[in-house]
């Protein structure tokens, strides 16, 4: 093994007001040049291992910490942060957290401008040069907050990879892309590896870097419970087989729903929203029935997103119109929407208000003045291992958790119609399981539920049928007999790997 490059020796952290330390005795070297993938539950300590090796603990992160992170021998604790920021690329977890300015392009100039060492250079050309790279040149003059969460990433990519730096930390860097875009990436990361460069990755999905990770390190309860070094025999290919999907699914044309009794409890007619020349949504139509589950897919900025905020009346249609069992959204007053409304953002932050875990569950049902009973929420949080963070502020918890949270928050006044966005993200099988149950609960006592996802097989197990959304269009509509038929696929990683 070449000389250690990243070295924990005998490393503790607990975070400022938790009662169990998050990382505990851990000892572990990483060599130059390694491609690693770091898995586990959530909260078990991943992305708390990421935050040390960049130095974000102790001088972003508060906590007790014990031991050192040495960076070339060197204590982390002790380098400038600003220094040490310069060698590595980070892809946070937490995207919109990341950005420093508002546009695309000046986002990517950023960190070219931060680097002495490209005062000299035409940074505009290098900023086309790469952008066209990722195949995000159509986004350099867009805002970044008018982009969908997967050419987010996408972005946050690019800025981390623009200037020639010893190595990237990746922390769910494959969350919210589309099949296409997680292969493009799979590849921009083996392509890094391949030139010398250090990768580690904090991952629930560690299933698609087998193919071209080197060692893989799982993490349980703050402790290091297995580190395995991958054997190739030859080069594996990603086999992310989208492009035959992406045909069987244009090549199933929309077809009307055929029903006996119909009871209508969302209907759109001839939506249209536009953001910009670049994106829009084009005649959008849907009905949706009492007790049906419908699944949402597309490519990243295809409107998934956009048209689900437009359905909850967050954000209101330039033309065409919305009714709730039969009602104009119109007519309705935000309490009446939101009493039959339930939402979960793609961003669990964006949702909490509260102080506590609990009055966040709580908060919807309190402004409509909705009795809960505490043991219900106690028996709730238990059942989804939150039960220990009841007095907890809902932004303190690790991603997987604030999503648990977010759908907890959001079905706890008992809403006729659930609409969620990209809810698997940051969640190991588990939870994915725990969740699934739920909302299958839901839709056996007559709930209606719109899921966007990206995460084919788990939306399979769930929906009656899936809507195909293409450049802000319907473009098709299949049962979900159908759409497993399509997306089932064997796995290319050799037994060895596994």
């Amino acid at each position: 093994m070449k000389d250690s490059f990243i070295s924990f020796v005998n490393y503790h952290f607990n975070y400022f007001m938790r009662e169990h330390p998050t990382l505990s005795d851990i000892d572990l070297s990483f060599s130059e040049g390694e491609f690693v993938v770091i898995t586990g539950a959530s909260g078990s300590g991943k992305s708390t291992l990421a935050y040390s090796i960049l130095g974000l603990i102790p001088f972003f992160y508060s906590g007790e910490r014990g031991g050192e992170v040495l960076y070339r021998s060197e204590d982390i604790s002790k380098v400038h942060l600003a220094d040490h920021s310069r060698k590595i690329g980070y892809i946070s977890q937490r995207i919109d957290n990341s950005f420093a300015t508002p546009y695309v392009f000046s986002e990517l100039a950023f960190p070219l401008e931060y680097a002495e060492k490209n005062k000299d250079k035409d940074i505009g050309t290098e900023i086309v040069a790469h952008s066209s790279k990722l195949n995000i040149n159509n986004l350099l003059s867009r805002k970044i907050h008018n982009l969908s969460e997967g050419e987010k990433q996408l972005v946050s990519f690019g800025c981390a990879t623009i200037n020639n730096i010893d190595m990237i930390i990746a922390d769910e860097p494959l969350a919210n892309l589309d099949y296409r875009n997680k292969k493009l990436i799979l590849a921009k990361f083996r392509e890094f590896h391949n030139s010398g460069k250090t990768l580690i990755i904090t991952t629930h999905d560690y299933e698609s870097y087998l193919p071209i990770a080197t060692r893989i390190i799982y993490v349980d309860k703050g402790k290091i419970k297995e580190d395995k070094q991958l054997q190739k025999k030859g080069r594996i290919p990603i086999n992310i087989d989208y492009e035959r999907k992406l045909t069987d699914l244009i090549s199933l044309q929309k077809a009307p729903k055929v029903s006996n009794v119909k009871n209508i409890v969302l209907e759109a007619k001839n939506l249209n929203f536009k953001y910009s020349k670049q994106f829009q949504l084009n005649n959008v139509s849907l009905s949706i029935e009492k007790g049906e589950v419908i699944g949402i897919i597309g490519d990243n900025g295809s409107g998934k997103t956009t048209l689900l905020k437009i359905l909850s009346g967050l954000i209101e249609p330039q033309s065409g119109t919305i009714s709730i069992c039969g009602e104009s959204i119109k007519n309705l007053p935000w309490n009446e929407i939101t009493n039959k409304i339930g939402i979960v953002f793609q961003d669990p932050d964006k949702q909490f208000f509260e102080a506590t875990v609990k009055d966040e569950i709580l908060l919807i049902s309190k402004n409509l003045d909705k009795d809960n009973e505490t043991e219900e929420i106690s028996s709730k949080l238990k059942e989804c291992g939150l039960e220990n963070y009841e007095t907890y502020n809902p932004h303190s918890l690790s991603f997987g958790e604030k999503r648990r949270l977010a759908f907890l928050a959001a079905t706890q006044h008992h809403p006729e119609i659930v609409l969620i966005d990209e809810i698997t993200v940051g969640m190991d099988k588990q939870n994915k399981s725990w969740l699934q149950k739920k909302l299958i609960e839901l839709k056996n006592s007559n709930k209606t539920l719109i899921i966007i996802s990206h995460d084919w097989k788990w939306l399979g197990k769930i929906a009656d049928s899936i809507i195909y959304l293409k450049d802000g269009q319907i473009f098709s509509q299949i049962n979900a007999d159908s759409f497993n038929n399509i997306t089932l696929e064997k796995s290319s990683i050799k037994e060895e790997e596994k």
